[in-house]
């Protein structure tokens, strides 16, 4: 049995440091530009993780909870950036997961998430609504 989840893997923060990343270079060309793109680029990423979700036929309850926790932690670093269709996405992702019981599992999950975004959170910032002020030079 896998072990008991110990935080967000790399894959998922590769992921979001690639997404940072476009939003750098959209930004440099046009500010305006970046919910657009951000916005499909998150439902494009959102649909993936829910097909990938729906492919698993059955979930440990450690990987269900690892699980749980990337699609979280993803969608809560893009939240600025959801649309109803990648809400729709994460929301069927998350329903095919089985559900957590126990309050063990809760708090972990929940700590979890929280040492993820305070890991990431400099490198999250970008994603923040009020971020979107010009720069002073």
């Amino acid at each position: 049995m896998p072990s008991s989840p110990s935080g967000v893997r790399n894959y998922l923060k590769e992921a979001l440091v690639n997404i940072i990343a476009v939003h750098a270079e959209v930004f440099t060309v046009s500010k305006d530009l970046v919910p657009r793109v951000l916005s499909r680029i998150v439902e494009s990423v959102a649909d993936e993780m829910c097909r990938l979700m729906q492919c698993v036929s059955s979930f440990s309850k450690n990987g269900a909870l690892q699980a749980r926790l990337e699609l979280c932690a993803l969608r809560d670093a893009v939240t600025a950036y959801l649309n109803p269709d990648s809400n729709t996405s994460f929301r069927q992702a998350l329903d095919s997961l089985p559900q957590l019981h126990s309050g063990t599992d809760k708090k972990l999950l929940e700590e979890l998430l929280n040492k993820f975004k305070s890991s990431m959170q400099l490198q999250l910032t970008c994603f923040q609504p009020s971020n979107v002020q010009p720069v002073k030079r």
